[in-house]
């Protein structure tokens, strides 16, 4: 998946400026999501999460498609992973 035909090293220091950026995405989809949660006015308590999810795997699959390209598109995949993992939490937890 990440092997490919560039033997060029991965700069760490990229990775982690694209895990902050990927961070900062990470709250920007979070913040539209609440937005677009309000602004339907839906109370079903998963709506909010699963709006998140969609947003999240919409950009994850953007920056994964660069991943062979750039370390910074690595980054952001690492830190838009994290981030669903823990949307998927807050799902189960305001499921219950």
């Amino acid at each position: 998946m990440f092997d490919g035909d560039s033997n060029k090293p991965r700069s760490n220091l990229q990775v982690v400026l694209g895990f902050l950026l990927g961070v900062v995405i990470g709250l920007g989809c979070l913040f539209l999501t609440i937005f677009l949660a309000g602004t339907l006015g839906s109370k079903a308590g998963w709506i909010l999460p699963a709006f998140n999810a969609a947003a999240l795997i919409s950009v994850g699959v953007v920056a994964f498609r660069h991943v062979k390209e750039s370390s910074y598109a690595l980054g952001i995949v690492i830190a838009l992973a994290l981030a669903l993992l823990a949307d998927a939490a807050c799902g189960i937890a305001f499921y219950k």
